[in-house]
């Protein structure tokens, strides 16, 4: 007997042990972090306040929030926000890649695979990681995807990831369909390549770069801008003077900072990583990896006859479950609620009908807009821009029904938006349009923001919650009847490149962070992020359209509910 298949066998023994007693262990999930369930204390204590509140306020006043103010409420929740998305370390800060995780020598066991499963059962997967020289790793701190499928179905669902932090991972799928059910399991990245991705979001927050034109007459001048600005030289101040959010630009050697025109996206910054640090972002070694089973990789769930699903009408106010749901012959079944389909523009209009639709947000919830302006032929109005990158519409956008009364908005959050140009006038910051919203009936409010912060410092992304969360509030305290909904972020494809400033882990992170700071409040989820991991087609930023026609089905059944 080999020594793996040793280690194997042992390590199935110590996970049956572990299985018992996991509640004493710390959790990370998959689709959203376990302590995101927890409520947070009345206060916290003096001695945490004392060495962790000053840090979090450091990084915002060292990305130019300088004259902003914070309640103690808020410096509270920043704080414990701030431990809640904590990641293991690797013993050693300078970890040889050939004692780092290899998911080739990694192999997962589908733990009672000869019981007999039923629909509504829970399903549990092990697996201990290994390095490259073949040896079981004794820490935690991987990141990895997991999810099940059944082609045949067009069936799927999310996976819950446990860390045991000591090499040891289980995941937990619920079953939710009859038939030939398929595990998969991936490696986004391993723990000693997250400690890079810590390192880059906290040291080099200008890796993304942004540009703004100034003219006058026949001066023309452009100058690089972002938040996090180094003032080697004269800054100009573009501060939102509304929420405050911060945003400054190299101030240009001939014109003044009134002659700002555009704002635009630089470009990315090159040789980042220091060091061993690039051999832990390999395509097709250790980035969105799959991890192969020790034997089969399946098993057969049997139909329950006490499995049912009477699940209630969509409402905003209502917590995300884990899992969220499921696809069924490529539809979208909630977990918390009765998901409509629909199938015609008649549908889409009969809901719309007399409503004011306000979508916000960056280009993945601008999916939703061009879907249902499409869809639901309504006729386009004002400015229409096409982006570079993926050719979607992404400047404001206005459309309407006049017979119908439908009205229907798009807006592009503001800095530190990744965009083409854009005038200036236009960047529009998400908190200050849910307060120019007027107290009129038949509002619906959907929104989006996170991609474009996944370069930034987590603290700079919590204050811009913070403000569009006191925004929502004004909203819903003068018009009850408004409904709001966000959507939340969604995994894409990782190249080695796009890993180091839009990597899966950041935008899993900044996710944790929204569920958590909306939670309690009357608003509604699409999760977007267990729409795109639970389902077949590749993964990527701007989704298929069966994805987002899911996505769009389940914001209307806010809207209408069944």
């Amino acid at each position: 007997m080999s020594v793996h298949q040793s280690s194997f066998r042992l390590m199935t023994f110590l996970l049956l042990i572990l299985s018992m007693d996991s509640m004493k262990h710390k959790k990370y999930s998959a689709s959203r972090s376990d302590q995101n369930k927890k409520s947070y204390p009345a206060s916290a204590s003096k001695s945490i306040k004392e060495q962790t509140e000053k840090p979090w306020i450091d990084k915002l006043l060292q990305c130019g929030y300088q004259n902003y103010s914070f309640t103690p409420e808020e410096r509270s929740e920043g704080t414990l926000l701030m431990k809640m998305i904590e990641w293991p370390k690797p013993p050693s800060s300078a970890v040889p890649f050939r004692k780092s995780t290899n998911p080739a020598h990694v192999r997962f066991v589908i733990l009672k695979s000869a019981k007999t499963f039923y629909v509504g059962d829970q399903l549990q997967v092990m697996l201990q990681m290994y390095d490259f020289e073949g040896h079981p790793k004794r820490y935690g701190g991987d990141y990895l995807q997991a999810w099940i499928h059944t082609p045949a179905l067009k069936a799927g669902s999310a996976g819950t990831v446990i860390d045991h932090r000591n090499g040891i991972y289980r995941i937990n799928f619920k079953l939710f369909w009859p038939g030939k059910v398929k595990v998969f399991v991936s490696l986004v990245h391993p723990s000693e390549g997250i400690q890079a991705l810590i390192r880059l979001r906290e040291e080099r927050p200008e890796r993304v770069y942004f540009q703004s034109t100034f003219k006058s007459e026949a001066v023309s001048e452009t100058s690089a801008c972002n938040l996090c600005l180094s003032q080697s030289q004269p800054l100009c101040n573009f501060t939102d003077p509304r929420t405050g959010e911060p945003w400054f630009c190299y101030q240009p050697k001939e014109l003044p900072c009134s002659a700002r025109v555009t704002h635009e996206m630089g470009g990315y910054q090159q040789d980042l990583l220091i060091g061993e640090e690039e051999h832990y972002f390999q395509s097709n070694v250790n980035i969105k990896k799959p991890i192969s089973p020790k034997g089969r990789n399946y098993v057969i769930v049997n139909p329950s006859p006490t499995a049912g699903r009477s699940l209630g009408e969509c409402v905003p106010g209502k917590p995300l479950l884990s899992p969220s749901g499921f696809y069924f012959q490529d539809k979208w079944m909630s977990a918390n609620c009765n998901v409509r389909s629909f199938h015609s523009p008649a549908n889409v209009t009969d809901c719309l009908r007399g409503k004011a639709v306000y979508i916000l947000g960056d280009s993945t919830i601008h999916q939703w807009f061009e879907y249902l302006t499409r869809f639901a032929r309504l006729n386009m109005l004002g400015l229409i821009t096409q982006s570079a990158e993926n050719n979607s519409l992404i400047n404001s956008q206005f459309a309407e029904d006049a017979v119908n009364k439908i009205k229907m908005e798009y807006y592009p959050h503001g800095t530190p938006i990744r965009i083409i140009p854009i005038l200036s006038q236009d960047l529009t910051f998400i908190a200050n349009k849910l307060d120019d919203i007027k107290d009129e009936n038949s509002t619906v409010v959907a929104f989006g923001i996170w991609s474009h912060f996944n370069s930034f410092p987590v603290e700079t992304y919590i204050r811009r919650l913070q403000n569009i969360r006191r925004s929502i509030l004004r909203l819903l305290g003068r018009s009850p009847d408004t409904v709001v909904v966000i959507k939340t972020a969604n995994v894409q494809a990782l190249p080695d490149d796009v890993s180091l400033y839009n990597s899966d882990w950041y935008s899993y992170q900044l996710d944790l962070v929204m569920r958590k700071m909306f939670e309690g409040i009357n608003v509604a989820f699409v999760d977007a992020w267990e729409m795109t991991l639970a389902h077949y087609l590749p993964h990527k930023t701007h989704s298929e359209q069966i994805i987002i026609k899911n996505e769009v089905d389940v914001f209307l059944s806010y809207v209408c509910p069944l």
